[in-house]
């Protein structure tokens, strides 16, 4: 949240930031606040009709995406999270005036309407030609987003054709010319790569979907690079003639915006816990008709052109809750193509892409949310998540393990204890000091940093090494660290098992670092809670500590109290555990339960 308000009170003048005014359990609560006023919109009515059975592709709901864009965006979240640090400002300070001195609209708009409630004075909200104009941009960037799409030089090139045993839908913007499925895709890469193996030539046909560069690139002088000759570009299965469904979106766009601006109940969903949102709710209902639902529609189209072209026994995709995989489960299940979701990654609780209640869960009007056959997880806390909060049926999850996850422990495994001294005299740390590693970003961290800086000094013979995040830099740790002794910042890119191997524990805010070292026995504390990895220290796989003054009692705890040490690593273990045996080969697993759901009588579980 960015933003600085001017507070003239009784006691003077003083500039403030706003995102001061929300703490870590505020912030939770915005969360829970926004998911659930997305979620409701699917019943509000809309030209005499709920909003998720009256605008449809094909029979199916265009609300399975429409929920993705107001998630993605994140403007429901920071209305909810303004509105509740503009009135935390108001309650804490008791202003005469407020002043905005720099920050987004809505800001201004909330904060105009809570301070007339308030008999506060305050800069009127901003000017209703204002909206319009901004309205106007998303305009243009959505002819320009379709004009692109239809224009690209590979809808003249065809595709290959089938039938084929498994369809992969992969991001393009990862794959380049001569390098393995390992190399490409570090997180399922493995998984893809003994499909092959297992299958044979041919067996597995890879089909591109999105830009062709990795949106840290995304620019035009980074562009020149070697595509695969293995992977299809989706857009070869579709020429302009297979876009009907999304030109149609395309063409009734303006008529579904007016639809939705007109609805009452979208007009009175808008004013959110008393504070009128209209102009910036109506300017993300914009984005779902101009933007969304055409993409999403042509989405379809492609997938559907692709099943069509390769004919596969099977789907399989590992972004299967964002738009393009849902286009995708839309058109397999259309079609009886089995799918399958290979998870990727940490899954937040926060991600409303994997956050589904009962009736979403059921046909209605309009057929069910488009879940994947199977989806396979790493672990006991993923599937439960799916169950409980994705309400996904049981027999529809397989725990198979994380391949990157295995590759790191054998990695940790075959470290000599010569290698493990060397990483420690790499980085500095004396000899006998304990090391206490955290892996985290630091704007997550910022808030905390001083006080666990602090209470690993205040433990006695520990020595705190800090990883930063790949994206960022060490320098974004020196004002934290500068004149501090028992602290060192290592570069983003120092090898993480032999520090994972050197440390005697890992602490982080939100990193899932310290997933990966709890399946291979080192005990972990997460601070600065509630964050995502709540669940996991809700469940005892972790340790917490929260307020900052428990900090130094939890790491004297986890360092030196062998009980509990022994303790925390047990339930660790067991929490990466299958229902029968330790995963020691998540990509084996994968492959043979994928192979399982084809029928094939071939080698499964080699």
């Amino acid at each position: 949240m960015t933003g600085h308000i001017q507070v003239r009170s009784a006691h003077g003048s003083r500039l403030v930031a706003i995102g001061d005014y929300v703490n870590a359990r505020a912030d939770e609560q915005a969360h829970q606040s926004s998911h659930a006023w997305i979620k409701e919109l699917r019943r509000v009515v809309v030209d005499d009709q709920p909003f998720r059975d009256r605008f449809t592709v094909r029979g199916d709901s265009m609300w399975w995406f429409s929920e993705l864009y107001l998630h993605r965006q994140r403007v429901i979240l920071e209305l909810h999270r303004t509105i509740a640090a503009v009135e935390t400002l108001v309650e804490r300070e008791r202003p005469l005036e407020l002043i905005i001195v720099s920050g987004p609209p809505l800001l201004r708009q909330v904060t105009a309407w809570i301070a007339s409630a308030r008999d506060v004075r305050s800069q009127p909200p901003p000017r209703e030609l204002l909206w319009w104009r901004r309205l106007a941009r998303l305009d243009l960037r959505a002819r320009r987003f379709n004009f692109l799409a239809r224009a690209t030089a590979a809808r003249w090139k065809r595709g290959p054709a089938g039938p084929t045993d498994v369809a992969a839908f992969v991001h393009r913007a990862f794959w380049t010319s001569g390098a393995s499925a390992s190399e490409q895709q570090p997180y399922v890469g493995r998984v893809l790569q003994e499909l092959e193996r297992r299958l044979g030539s041919g067996g597995v046909n890879y089909v591109g979907i999105g830009p062709a560069t990795n949106y840290r690139a995304r620019r035009w002088w980074k562009r020149a690079r070697a595509a695969s000759a293995v992977v299809t570009p989706v857009e070869r299965f579709s020429p302009i003639a297979r876009l009907d469904a999304s030109q149609s979106m395309w063409r009734a766009r303006y008529e579904h915006f007016r639809l939705l601006a007109r609805s009452a109940g979208l007009r009175r969903a808008a004013i959110i816990r008393g504070v009128d949102c209209w102009p910036v709710v109506r300017e993300q209902l914009a984005g779902v008709a101009w933007l969304q639902w055409p993409w999403s529609a042509r989405a379809m189209d492609e997938a559907a052109a692709a099943l069509d072209a390769l004919r596969p026994r099977l789907v399989l995709t590992y972004a299967e809750a964002g738009g393009w995989g849902r286009a995708l489960v839309l058109e397999a299940r259309r079609r009886n193509i089995p799918s399958v979701g290979l998870q990727h990654g940490f899954i937040y609780r926060h991600w409303l892409n994997y956050l589904h209640e009962e009736d979403e869960m059921r046909d209605g009007v309009t057929p069910a949310f488009p879940a994947p056959t199977t989806t396979l997880v790493f672990d006991h806390f993923a599937a439960r998540h799916l169950r409980e909060n994705g309400r996904l049926p049981e027999k529809a999850i397989v725990i198979t393990g994380s391949p990157q996850r295995d590759d790191l422990i054998r990695t940790i495994r075959a470290l000599s204890p010569g290698a493990v001294q060397e990483a420690r005299r790499t980085i500095g740390v004396p000899a006998g000091m304990m090391i206490v590693l955290l892996t985290t970003k630091e704007r997550e961290a910022r808030s905390i940093l001083p006080a666990l800086v602090a209470a690993v000094a205040g433990v006695g013979g520990a020595w705190l090494v800090i990883k930063p995040h790949p994206a960022e830099t060490a320098e974004a740790y020196e004002s934290h660290v500068a004149g501090r002794q028992g602290v060192t910042v290592v570069r983003p890119a120092f090898p993480l098992a032999p520090l994972l191997a050197a440390c005697r524990a890992v602490v982080t805010v939100n990193s899932t670092v310290v997933l990966d070292a709890s399946a291979a026995g080192i005990p972990g504390l997460v601070v600065g809670l509630p964050n995502n990895l709540t669940p996991f220290v809700e469940a005892g796989a972790l340790a917490g500590a929260w307020p900052t003054e428990a900090f130094q009692p939890a790491l004297h705890r986890i360092l030196y109290d062998e009980s509990f040490r022994e303790q925390q690593i047990a339930r660790q273990r067991a929490a990466f555990e299958t229902d029968s045996a330790p995963v020691l080969d998540a990509a084996a697993g994968s492959a043979g339960t994928i192979l399982d759901l084809l029928g094939d009588p071939r080698e499964r579980h080699s």
